[in-house]
């Protein structure tokens, strides 16, 4: 005699292996879940500094070409300073060309806001093994994508500093110091950095005493130097 198959039997042997399927899938997702809340928590920090420090790199080369290629080419000492020499041609007298300055702090900051503004259009990608310091995984994915925004105003001064050149003698030379904020983004979190950088313009070499430096206006921001 034919034996009837058992359907409550099949029932719960189904029944119990979609249950397995769905602990399982439940399982994997919680630790899949687990282990991204954890390489976020302790990665995070580190990814984003990294994405910091080679942000700031990048703005500050960006920063040194727009003041080199497109200003400081064609700034002469002379066009900044003004000086009165006696006889035997030692400086003894110095004043700022405060018009000149104020025009060259003002070109300044417009043409590095257009080159921060270009390279905000950018992608930067970094491998996550270079992010973390691997050797082995440095030139490996996956890759994180970093942009670089520019946040607020430019701000340019023009200082000088002078310097012992040998025996009595002294060397002046004049800096644009350029200020600027960027935000750094990746993905889901961003973070931002003050960048700033002093590039030298021009220079002089002044023989004898250093003379008084006359400031011609505040917002020049160079120092009359101590004697």
């Amino acid at each position: 005699m034919r034996q009837q198959p058992r359907l409550g039997f099949n029932r719960r042997r189904r029944a119990v292996r979609a249950w397995n399927i769905e602990t399982v899938i439940l399982v994997a997702l919680l630790v899949f879940g687990t282990a991204l809340f954890v390489i976020d928590v302790r990665l995070r920090p580190t990814i984003l500094a990294y994405a910091e420090a080679r942000a700031l790199t990048i703005a500050t080369d960006a920063i040194n070409s727009a003041v080199n290629d497109k200003i400081a080419i064609s700034i002469k000492y002379e066009d900044l300073i003004d000086y009165r020499q006696d006889n035997q041609g030692r400086i003894v007298a110095m004043r700022l060309n405060t018009g000149e300055i104020n025009r060259l702090a003002s070109q300044t900051t417009i043409q590095v806001q257009s080159t921060l503004r270009s390279i905000s259009e950018d992608r930067i990608r970094i491998p996550l093994g270079q992010a973390l310091g691997s050797q082995i995984l440095a030139n490996y994915g996956p890759w994180i994508t970093v942009r670089i925004k520019p946040l607020g105003t430019v701000q340019s001064t023009v200082v000088d500093k002078f310097e012992q050149a040998g025996i009595n003698q002294s060397r002046h030379k004049i800096y644009l110091e350029v200020t600027a904020t960027i935000q750094v983004v990746i993905p889901l979190v961003s973070s931002t950095v003050v960048v700033t950088s002093e590039v030298p313009i021009a220079e002089n070499i002044i023989l004898g005493e250093v003379p008084e430096v006359y400031v011609g206006s505040e917002a020049t921001g160079i120092v009359v130097p101590s004697r």
